[in-house]
């Protein structure tokens, strides 16, 4: 469109046409048509993102980590299909953690278990949503952090909740 406007002001200007000219005037309506077909094309590429985007939201994922704070890294893999069980384990600097300072675990069904080698939530119903705090220091060892981990679980299985910090 500001083609169109320019080609005739500068023919104007050039004392090439009095006024614009038929060709120039059916040539700004066809730009103006492409324009129009353009953004309707856009408009129907966003409507189609806006849509999958929709339909995404509604499906849960399968597993998640919701939130954490004071953590580098957390994830949430599945071990096996089977089973209603969710093994945290921590691990600093490589190396695993077995017995966290002031843990606490927090589920929404099941139970909890945590002994000198593992930390599970077990027997679950679903949808599972977990919470899992405790403190440990930095890698200086010079200040306790309390670190909090919030997981949910939509799918039956054996999942693993990775947690590095």
């Amino acid at each position: 469109m500001l083609r169109s406007i320019l080609l005739i002001s500068l023919c104007s200007a050039a004392g090439l046409a009095s006024g614009p000219s038929e060709a120039i005037v059916e040539h700004v309506s066809v730009v103006a048509q492409e324009q129009a077909s353009n953004s309707s094309q856009t408009q129907t590429a966003k409507e189609r993102k806006k849509k999958i985007r929709s339909k995404s939201e509604r499906v849960p994922a399968a597993a998640a980590i919701t939130s954490t704070r004071n953590v580098a890294r957390a994830s949430l893999t599945q071990r096996s299909p089977e089973g209603y069980l969710a093994e945290l384990v921590i691990m600093d600097s490589g190396l695993p953690i077995r017995n966290p300072q002031d843990l606490q675990m927090i589920g929404s069904s099941g139970s909890q278990i945590s002994d000198g080698s593992r930390i599970i939530f077990e027997n679950f119903v679903l949808p599972f949503e977990g919470t899992v705090r405790f403190k440990s220091p930095n890698k200086m060892n010079t200040v306790i952090y309390e670190r909090v981990i919030n997981f949910k679980i939509n799918e039956v299985g054996s999942w693993v909740v990775r947690v590095e910090l």
